[in-house]
């Protein structure tokens, strides 16, 4: 009774997931394709610590002497979202990988192959 309500559970989790991330997906195109006419990248897609560090400069109005003592700060904040974001990113990996292989017996071959082809592409973002 135990393994069955966790399969229940894992496949919640892995829908629930997969459809998070569809939702994302969606979001992230509207604003790259419909803001600036696409012509331009998101103010926000980019994850380098410059990045970072231009918000909370901009958000705060520092001046130069305050950008100078927040540099630190800043750097292992960026330092530490990165390593957040690489493990998520593995994290959902693992449960987008296990609902591959929960659904596998389910789907024909054409719909698995679907299913593998969006899970790498979601990967990769």
């Amino acid at each position: 009774m135990k393994a069955n309500k966790s399969w229940k559970w894992l496949l919640g989790l892995g829908l629930a997931t997969a459809v998070s991330l569809g939702a994302m997906a969606q979001d992230r195109d509207y604003h790259h394709k419909h803001l600036n006419g696409g012509r331009e990248k998101h103010r926000y897609e980019s994850s380098s610590k410059r990045n970072l560090a231009d918000r909370v400069y901009h958000i705060t109005k520092a001046d130069s002497l305050q950008k100078q003592k927040m540099k630190p700060a800043i750097d292992r904040t960026s330092k530490r979202l990165e390593a957040l974001r690489t493990n998520y990113q593995k994290q959902e990996k693992r449960v987008l990988d296990s609902l591959s292989l929960q659904l596998k017996p389910i789907l024909k071959e054409e719909q698995v192959k679907k299913l593998n082809d969006w899970k790498d592409r979601t990967s990769r973002k």
